[in-house]
């Protein structure tokens, strides 16, 4: 009967470590929104002229011009593709 106990809580354990492993890696991976689709949203709210594209601190961060020349930053959440900060420079 203890064996039989053992054999039990041995596999519980095998079936529940690959679980539990799992759920520690909930929400890594890559971003919803590839590149190219960020760089569409950037066109499409004004830049003309892209600079520079990074995905970090879990946004897209654009860099560019739009048509009047003026600078413009914009970050670009990869979930949902709004656009969760724009800024214009002169």
């Amino acid at each position: 009967m203890r064996k039989h106990i053992a054999a039990i809580t041995l596999v519980s354990a095998c079936i529940a470590a690959p679980l539990g492993a799992m759920a520690q890696t909930v929400g890594i991976g890559p971003p919803a929104m590839p590149v190219d689709q960020a760089r569409d949203v950037a066109v499409m709210n004004g830049m003309v002229a892209i600079r520079k594209i990074e995905l970090y601190d879990g946004t897209w961060h654009v860099n560019g011009r739009d048509v009047s020349g003026k600078r413009v930053e914009m970050q670009i959440d990869p979930r949902t593709g709004t656009i969760a900060h724009l800024e214009r420079f002169d």
